[in-house]
Order: C-alpha cells, then sequence, then structure tokens
C-alpha cells in the first residue's frame, strides 16, 4: 500500500513512514512532498512541515503563493499550542469578550480540581450572556458550545497567521466548504461574519488542539473524538471537533451554514 492508502486505511503512523520513502525515492515530486507536509501536520511535526513547504516552493516559483497560506497555517497553529501549552491568551475577534476574566478563573478553578467552584463561575457567564438560537443547516437550535470545557463558548480561527477565538454569540453567520482534500479535513475554509459586520474568510482548524499527542490514528485524523474527563461535567477533547448544538452533538464537517439569531439582552433584575 502507498502513502495515500494508508491514509485512506487510518493507519497515519505507517503513511508517514511509506511517505518518506516515496519522498527520497521521488525528491523532485511535489506531489508526494505535499502529500507529506500533510502527515506532517496531522502528526503536529510543525517545523518539519515548514521546511516541506520551502522545499515544495522551491521546485516551482508559482507555488509560492499556495505555499504562503500554508505557512500562515502553521503558524497559527503554533500560536495555539502556545495557548493551550504555555498559558498565552490568543487573540479575540471582534473584541474581548466582557466575563473573559470570570472565564479564566473558572478555568483556573478548574485545573485545581475545585469543580463546584469552576460550575458556579461558568454559569456565571451563562446566566450573564443569555442563550445563543439560530439554524443549523436550515434547523433550528437553541444553545450552542464545544464540547471541550476548554473551548466552549468560542470558534477557534486562523485568519492568516493568526489564532483567535470568536465568541459565539458575536457571530452572525457562518459558513464550511464541504471538504474535498485531506487539506480540508485538517484545517476547513469558512466565512464568518460577525455582527458588527466583519466578515472574514478564514480556516477552522478541524482537531482539537493536541490530538496528534492520541495513540489512535483515527483520532489524529479527525475520524473520531474521545473525550477526557476534567472533573464533573467538564471534558477535554481529542480528535475532531465536536459541538453540542439544541439537543445534538454536531462535528465540525457536518456544519454548511449556521445563520444566528440577535443576541438576546439580559436584563439586570437586581434591586436597590
Amino acid at each position: 500500500m502507498d502513502a495515500k492508502e494508508l491514509i485512506r486505511a487510518g493507519r497515519l503512523s505507517e503513511a508517514r513512514t511509506r511517505s518518506i520513502e516515496e519522498v527520497k525515492a521521488s525528491p523532485a515530486d511535489a506531489g508526494k512532498r505535499t502529500l507529506l507536509f500533510q502527515i506532517h501536520c496531522l502528526c503536529g511535526e510543525w517545523d518539519k512541515a515548514e521546511r516541506d513547504l520551502d522545499l515544495i516552493a522551491a521546485m516551482d516559483v508559482n507555488r509560492e503563493a499556495g505555499a504562503q497560506v500554508y505557512r500562515n497555517l502553521v503558524s497559527a497553529e503554533k500560536e495555539r499550542l502556545e495557548v493551550f501549552r504555555n498559558g498565552r491568551r490568543p487573540s479575540f475577534m471582534p473584541s474581548t469578550p466582557p466575563y473573559i476574566e470570570t472565564w479564566y478563573a473558572a478555568r483556573e478553578k478548574l485545573a485545581g480540581k475545585n469543580i463546584e467552584e469552576s460550575a458556579a463561575l461558568f454559569s456565571q457567564i451563562d446566566s450573564e450572556t443569555g442563550p445563543v438560537s439560530g439554524t443549523l443547516n436550515g434547523k433550528s437550535f437553541t444553545g450552542i458550545k464545544d464540547t471541550d470545557i476548554n473551548v466552549s463558548r468560542f470558534l477557534e480561527v486562523f485568519a492568516h497567521e493568526r489564532y483567535i477565538w470568536v465568541p459565539f454569540e458575536a457571530v452572525r453567520e457562518l459558513s464550511i466548504t464541504p471538504p474535498k482534500t485531506l487539506f480540508d479535513l485538517i484545517w476547513a475554509p469558512a466565512v464568518v461574519t460577525t455582527w458588527k459586520g466583519l466578515t472574514l474568510n478564514c480556516f477552522l482548524p478541524v482537531l482539537y488542539a493536541g490530538s496528534f499527542l492520541n495513540e489512535d490514528d483515527h483520532i489524529k485524523l479527525g475520524r473520531i473524538t474521545d473525550w477526557e474527563n476534567l472533573g464533573g461535567p467538564f471534558d477535554k477533547g481529542m480528535g475532531q471537533h465536536v459541538y453540542e448544538i439544541g439537543e445534538d452533538e454536531v462535528a465540525i464537517l457536518e456544519i454548511r451554514e449556521i445563520i444566528f439569531n440577535p443576541p438576546v439582552e439580559v436584563k439586570d433584575e437586581k434591586r436597590d
């Protein structure tokens, strides 16, 4: 079996070995080098992926523009790792949400296994922001969140070389292009429009951050999703992104279009 066949069979580790052999046998074959680049991305080998892009662009000057798109995506992946590994805060679009300090306090409580205190803070955010509703692929829903608590209120977006969180309540429309190539199973082309009128042609990471560290090739390829319980109702996702939309769990690659209803203004019911 060649590298492509091994990927189709869900055998990523073997595909990596075979792809390296194929590139060594045909070093001037841009197609084989491109496949190795994709495999390096699925394995989280970002520096090797960047070298692949440099070699692909060097083969043909006309490939430079395309290579730059993927250099940007690799840069965004590296920034994403800084967020999840080293505590760096992401950029936000269109602006930093007012509840972000409460959000990070809840995350800190969760990391310390203070589950009840964490849950109370997350619930406070929910009560202050109100429900998000709309239509998913034409079907009405109320409530949307990522099943991974680490990004539960946010859409992860790669815009050029930047990694960005977009709060769901800030999104007016989201459309995702159906996957056609292996690239699209790593980064899904999308258009995000916010209520402030900003339209962004971007990519959405199909896989949860760090999925490449899992031993299961099917998780690395995003063919399945698994969750690690962090305590109480809180989970960390591995594999393909899955959202809880209304009463349904929906994988990111099942989404074609979400049209959101205007944000609900939550009234302050406190009395003096």
